[in-house]
């Protein structure tokens, strides 16, 4: 059974107003705060709810205070004084003001944090250590936070704080990013002991302008560290990734900081170890040794940590990449001081999200590798690995990758190539950008203006028995291909 849920901090509007120094309206003196929310068709759920009033692009919930009375909001943080009877404390930015209440809650709980993030991965390390965590929260009959799906950027970060209560015995987040600083102010809302970068594989490489950029970005999580309770903070560093030296001097600077390197290449380098560069090659502390996989691409393989094996661990995820993500997941947990027959019974219990490469039974006795959630160059070149190692005829049904700048046409032919060069039997593309890929792939390669397009003739002409990769960006809607492509035994 779990603790019952205590709220942490922030229990006042008192307080509110002394963590963002704004003044309190005469009618809020001695009122209890309940929940802070910012969706109005949620504040009925709630007692004593603060509504905030964000204002975003296409958006400004300042129009919806009367909604907000209605549905039981006691108050609202806005930035403009509206007319209106409800009680308002003003700030300069409701959004910046949002992410400062989280932080309040976040320092009044004041136990141990880990952050992911990286171009791709961050959602399933996100889930691997939160099976870990929940597993060990168990034996204090505890709860162990984790973001809902991937709110993980200066919104949904956050809302994912201000959820922590008395009931959860540690946390992690995952923080995103599409422009230089945003991890740097989550990060310093959340406060981790233990952050966690998976590699640079070009996401959103238009958005910030080049890879190095991107490195740049996610490196800016590890001046946000945190030490608890006398422990120096930890930085997991993946060394098989073409940035980890970079990341390896930044965690080096500042704050004492020990760093857990990981790598599924068995690779050595020049690393930091307690804190300190050392001077001498060495391999990665946590690797992964005697690698298999069954006929679905699920791995299992040898965990060793500085040389000691921990155990085999068996994955129920798909695809050799899911091996890095479990040992960033397991080196983020062995720095909480997390038992490793815990680490491994979690890690072997995850199993994929929607969306992110589940196995789903498709038409003509097909097998459908249902990657549709969202992509990006090294996500694709990740997944094509694993379609390889499938039954023939293998299928690659890709819709175009989107936020890649002026590098579009080149990554896009770059899959092409790649998914060639694999041995995959046929490639069809749809969306703006994606001709390029069919394109490269030469022979066996077709482009479809529309995704109903691709649909249509894969419905007609999928092979008996084909393994087929279904991926694309979100803005490619990739999961109604699956949708098309499925029988109702699906799995």
């Amino acid at each position: 059974m779990s603790a019952p849920e205590q709220p942490v901090g922030l229990s006042t509007f008192e307080e509110v107003a002394a963590v963002l120094g704004a003044q309190l309206p005469q009618a809020l003196r001695g009122q209890a705060l309940g929940a802070i929310e910012t969706d109005t068709r949620k504040l009925g759920e709630q007692a004593a709810p603060l509504f905030v009033a964000l204002k975003g692009e296409r958006f400004d919930a300042h129009d919806f205070l009367a909604q907000a009375r209605a549905n039981g909001a006691v108050a609202a943080l806005v930035e403009r004084a509206v007319d209106d009877p409800l009680p308002q404390i003003v700030v300069a930015d409701t959004r910046l003001a949002f992410g400062l209440l989280a932080a309040a809650r976040r320092r009044a709980w004041g136990r141990p944090l880990i952050a992911v993030t990286g171009n791709s991965g961050k959602t399933s390390v996100k889930g691997l250590v939160h099976a870990i965590l929940v597993r060990d929260a168990a034996r204090f009959e505890a709860e162990s936070l984790a973001n809902h799906g991937n709110l993980n950027n200066d919104f949904g970060l956050p809302m994912t704080l201000l959820r922590l209560s008395n009931a959860h015995q540690h946390g992690v987040v995952e923080l995103g990013a599409n422009h230089l600083g945003e991890i740097a102010w989550t990060t310093a809302l959340a406060r981790p002991q233990v952050a966690v970068i998976t590699n640079v594989t070009g996401a959103h490489v238009g958005e910030f302008g080049g890879m190095g950029q991107i490195a740049q970005a996610k490196g800016e999580i590890l001046a946000g560290l945190s030490p608890l309770g006398g422990r120096r903070p930890v930085a997991v560093l993946n060394r098989d990734d073409a940035y980890f030296s970079l990341w390896q001097a930044l965690a080096a600077t500042g704050q004492a900081v020990d760093v857990i390197d990981f790598s599924v290449a068995d690779g050595v380098a020049d690393g930091v170890v307690d804190g300190s560069v050392d001077s001498v090659d060495r391999p990665a502390r946590l690797q992964a040794r005697e690698l298999g996989a069954d006929e679905l691409g699920r791995y299992a393989f040898e965990l060793t940590f500085d040389g000691r094996s921990l155990g085999r661990v068996q994955l129920a995820l798909l695809g050799r990449h899911n091996v890095a993500n479990a040992l960033a997941a397991a080196a983020a947990c062995l720095a909480l001081g997390i038992d490793s027959d815990l680490v491994i019974a979690g890690l072997e219990s995850a199993e994929s999200v929607p969306g992110r490469l589940g196995v789903v039974a498709g038409i003509n006795g097909s097998r459908l590798l249902d990657d549709s959630y969202n992509a990006n160059p090294g996500a694709m070149l990740a997944a094509l690995d694993l379609l390889a190692t499938l039954p023939a005829p293998r299928w690659c049904l890709m819709g175009a990758m989107g936020e890649l700048g002026a590098d579009a046409k080149r990554l896009h032919a770059e899959v092409g190539d790649y998914a060639r060069k694999l041995g995959i039997d046929f490639i069809a593309t749809c969306g703006e950008g994606a001709q390029a890929t069919a394109e490269a792939f030469g022979a066996g390669g077709k482009h479809f203006i529309e995704r109903a397009e691709l649909e249509a003739y894969a419905r007609n002409h999928l092979p008996t028995g084909a393994s087929v990769l279904v991926k694309g960006s979100r803005s490619a809607g990739m999961e109604n291909v699956v949708a098309a492509l499925k029988v109702d035994a699906s799995r």
